[in-house]
């Protein structure tokens, strides 16, 4: 009896301290989740506020301007020859 109690107490106790380290790890991969997840909701406001500031006509005009050498209507496109 007393050895049955033995064996009982020993496998506790081994049960006891392999879960404490199985919970010890799904902690940290949970910190390291959050910091993940804190990361990219961060880049996904930052894309939003590209988002934004793509859609507006200022933007499209910027861009025609700079990357496709477009004008409006009436303008003069001066090209230095430096």
């Amino acid at each position: 009896m007393l050895f049955l109690m033995s064996g009982l107490i020993v496998y506790f106790v081994v049960t006891y301290f392999k879960q404490q380290d199985e919970i010890l790890m799904i902690q940290t991969q949970i910190k390291a989740l959050e910091h993940r997840i804190s990361k990219e909701e961060a880049i996904q406001d930052e894309l939003l506020e590209q988002q934004t500031i793509i859609e507006t006509d200022e933007f499209v005009e910027k861009i025609a301007r700079e990357k496709l050498g477009m004008v409006k209507e009436g303008e003069r496109l001066f090209i230095d020859m430096d």
